[in-house]
């Protein structure tokens, strides 16, 4: 994978990491599962704390919240068998609009939540945050939930309850102690979703097979397995439209 290409390609959405911590008090939330290789997260029976971070100041410059609401899509394509397909138009108008575009937040359910990224700090009701490759859950430093995911290398249709038991389900760490923003080599957050994708050049994003997470709902007692099916997905549940940032998305209750 180019990642050099990758950040050039997609430089409006690059996002800068300043190292500024508010003094308002946050729960402790664990390590997100993610390219880094940190392998901390909530075990059977521990509580689960509420999400919410101490580096106010810096989530504005880290996440660059958008002041409005995403008109995105979201509809349920079909329900078969207890899994459920989404279409989740992510888009945010296109690599070079994103910066100044919202993210699309939503239930597993299948529900659009109508709140604007700075709303979606102190929002309980969305499960999942998307924009472009970002994707993340309502816990930890993302929101006020209780949500969290983990990544298993492991077919959707394979994955069980069990599977679930045994997951080591994170948090949302955007930041490290010193309020600064994580990032992979790329400069793209690192959240509980990273590696869901690899890129290619010319190709762009891809969708890496065989690649199921494990998501908890910002209830913190509802759990999912979510399998990223296309990025260039169609609101009839194609999966080989022309535009990126639209993802098709297998979901079902565990």
């Amino acid at each position: 994978m180019n990642r050099l290409f990758l950040l050039l390609a997609s430089a409006p959405l690059v996002l800068a990491a300043v190292p500024a911590c508010s003094s308002t008090p946050a729960s402790t939330s664990g390590s997100s599962g993610d390219a880094t290789g940190e392998d901390a997260g909530t075990s059977e029976g521990e509580e689960i704390p509420a999400g919410g971070t101490q580096c106010t100041a810096a989530r504005k410059t880290h996440l660059l919240p958008i002041s409005k609401v995403s008109t995105g899509e979201v509809k349920v394509v079909s329900t078969e068998g207890g899994v459920t397909t989404l279409y989740v138009d992510a888009s945010a108008g296109g690599a070079m609009e994103a910066a100044k575009s919202p993210r699309i937040y939503i239930k597993l359910t299948g529900e659009r939540v109508d709140v604007n990224d700075n709303e979606a700090f102190s929002s309980p009701d969305w499960d999942l945050a998307l924009k472009r490759v970002d994707v993340f859950t309502n816990g930890g430093d993302a929101g006020p939930g209780k949500g969290g995911a983990a990544k298993l290398s492991k077919n959707f249709d394979d994955v069980t309850a069990e599977d679930a038991d045994g997951a080591k389900i994170a948090s949302e760490k955007f930041f490290d102690d010193d309020c600064v923003g994580r990032k992979d080599e790329a400069s793209y957050i690192i959240t509980t979703f990273s590696g869901w994708y690899d890129y290619e050049v010319g190709a762009g994003p891809s969708v890496n097979k065989g690649v199921t997470f494990i998501v908890r709902g910002a209830d913190g007692t509802s759990r999912y397995k979510v399998a990223v099916v296309s990025y260039t997905g169609k609101s009839d549940g194609g999966t080989d439209g022309q535009a990126t940032g639209r993802f098709i998305l297998k979901v079902a209750a565990l």
